[in-house]
């Protein structure tokens, strides 16, 4: 690996470590916003996401104790953000789903990011996008990965 090449990979590190917290900032910035705090706010972008799931699910999503999702989840339901619904084939099982008619009050907040968004990948041909979608998901398995690893093996700090 050339020095320059070994320069560029630090850099790109660096500047995507901040970037990732920048987007935190930007995350909690919403959350408060919103009048929740980040791990609802992540509970519910989660949510989003996979469109429903079981409080387990969300458990391993956010690495909280099942306790702590519960509580989240209470929390969320009251300020109308999701709502719990029985499974269809087993009654026992809850599964908790976000309430879409409120979703419109998150989307405007995140209008300038998308916009930023698009202006800054105009620059870049469709070539270039995929190798970004192909960078961007290795490093979301990765994250998640390591989260994993880190949360089941106190040893690896």
């Amino acid at each position: 690996m050339s020095r320059s090449r070994q320069a560029l990979i630090a850099e790109l590190q660096a500047t995507l470590t901040q970037a990732v917290t920048d987007a935190i900032l930007v995350q909690q910035a919403v959350a408060d916003r919103l009048g929740m705090g980040l791990a609802d706010f992540k509970c519910l972008t989660a949510l989003l996401e996979q469109g429903s799931a079981t409080a387990g699910d969300l458990a391993q999503r956010t690495g909280l104790t099942s306790g702590a999702v519960t509580r989240m989840i209470d929390r969320l339901e009251r300020a109308g953000w999701v709502r719990r619904i029985h499974d269809t084939v087993d009654r026992r099982r809850v599964i908790v789903e976000p309430v879409h008619a409120r979703l419109g009050e998150v989307e405007p907040l995140f209008e300038g990011m998308a916009a930023g968004w698009n202006a800054a990948l105009a620059d870049y041909d469709d070539t270039q996008l995929r190798v970004l979608l192909d960078l961007f998901g290795r490093m979301r398995t990765l994250a998640r990965e390591q989260a994993a690893i880190i949360r089941a093996d106190p040893s690896s700090t």
